[in-house]
């Protein structure tokens, strides 16, 4: 199924983006989500801090440092890759749309790509979901 971005590499990416997680989570004081937000969607984004991305850690922030350039090494098409799986974990694409997913990512172009995967607060979340949809978690 993938054909560039390894089950490994991925993983390696959401343990990042967790580290990265909790460090932001840290900085914003880890308040209650009931306490932001007075209605639960029934579908969708359930996080109402979720829209803040990393924004909250500063840019040179270790975590976001080692995430950003694991995400950099990857090859143009390992990003693809990673990013249709974040998108199925998202729950945009099905387990059989892999392939659409990577097409699509050609078409936003690798620039982009990098910006929404470094910006996904839950891309921990995302990847592991991506990857248990895929039939590729162990």
């Amino acid at each position: 199924m993938l054909k560039e971005l390894t089950v490994d590499q991925a993983r390696f990416i959401a343990i990042l983006a967790k580290a990265a997680r909790v460090q932001r989570d840290e900085l914003l004081g880890n308040v209650a989500e009931k306490d932001l937000d007075a209605v639960q969607p029934g579908r969708g984004e359930h996080n109402p801090t979720a829209a803040f991305g990393f924004e909250p850690v500063p840019a040179g922030a270790p975590q976001i440092s080692a995430l950003r350039d694991a995400i950099a090494i990857l090859s143009a098409a390992a990003r693809c890759e990673l990013y249709a799986l974040m998108r199925m974990g998202q729950g945009h694409l099905g387990a059989k749309d892999l392939g659409r997913g990577t097409s699509e990512a050609h078409r936003i172009g690798d620039e982009t790509i990098s910006a929404v995967l470094i910006e996904d607060a839950d891309l921990h979340d995302h990847i592991t979901k991506g990857l248990y949809e895929a039939g590729l978690s162990a």
